[in-house]
């Protein structure tokens, strides 16, 4: 199963990076699940927290 965030709106995934102080493509790759551990975990709440969509796609 294929899972990922789905956040849109830049000016969060900005706050998000400035709160955990990562990069914003750091911020993507843990809502892409590229990366795990307890900083990519938080980030990955925050995010649904603040409007995001959990997506999950079953592999055939």
């Amino acid at each position: 199963m294929i899972q990922k965030i789905k956040l849109t709106d830049t000016e969060t995934r900005r706050k998000i990076a400035k709160t955990f102080g990562v990069s914003t493509p750091y911020v993507s790759m843990a809502l892409s699940f590229q990366r795990n551990g307890e900083t990519a975990s938080k980030i990955r709440n925050m995010a649904l927290q603040n409007g995001g969509k959990l997506l999950q796609e079953v592999e055939n």
